[in-house]
């Protein structure tokens, strides 16, 4: 892969409300993930290049620093750069590239309890990094109530009837309920 495609895939700590991640020094990598490559260091002499072997010409990964790029969605290889990550102190880091690197980096990040931004999971997404996606039992008192006072707001804030109906109708879907409309009394409202 050229250079160029190199680097579109990349993980760098997000900007975080108050904090500041403790390291963006290239080279700052635990031992485990040295002891796994063959590296090449820059001219300061600081690990730059990570190679899986001495046969292969593209590296598994950059270490740019601010920045982990790699050409590749292999999920070794982005388990070492969230490993790397992390041991930086970077608890939110962002994505960018190819859906299948941004996929993978969100997948792995979920078991190191790293938030990640710049990827929006999918159901399948959520499975694969074993988070529970079953809709809510189709009986449950307690989300039909849920869902009946946010009718009640919605009829506040929308005057327009037939976006109330598309609106309520959309939330009892996705809840996992069949239900035309919301379960509220226009009257008991007006009298609030």
């Amino acid at each position: 892969m050229s250079r160029a495609a190199a680097a579109s895939n990349r993980v760098g700590p997000a900007p975080a409300a108050g904090r500041t991640p403790r390291s963006t020094a290239k080279g700052d990598v635990p031992e485990a993930v040295l002891d796994r490559y063959l590296v090449e260091r820059d001219r300061q002499g600081r690990p730059e290049r990570y190679f899986r072997d001495h046969r292969v010409a593209e590296p598994m990964f950059h270490d740019r620093g601010r920045s982990l790029v790699s050409a590749q969605a292999y999920p070794d290889a982005v388990a070492d750069m969230l490993k790397i990550a992390r041991h930086r102190g970077w608890e939110q880091i962002r994505v960018a590239g190819d859906d299948a690197f941004r996929r993978e980096v969100w997948i792995q990040a979920q078991a190191l309890g790293l938030e990640v931004r710049g990827h929006r999971p999918r159901e399948r997404d959520r499975q694969a990094a074993g988070q529970e996606t079953r809709p809510p039992k189709r009986s449950d008192p307690d989300l039909a109530e849920r869902l009946a006072r946010a009718a009640v707001v919605v009829a506040r804030l929308i005057p327009d009837p037939a976006a109330q109906t598309r609106l309520i109708a959309r939330a009892w879907s996705r809840a996992g309920l069949d239900r035309d409309g919301p379960p509220f009394d226009r009257r008991r409202e007006r009298m609030r």
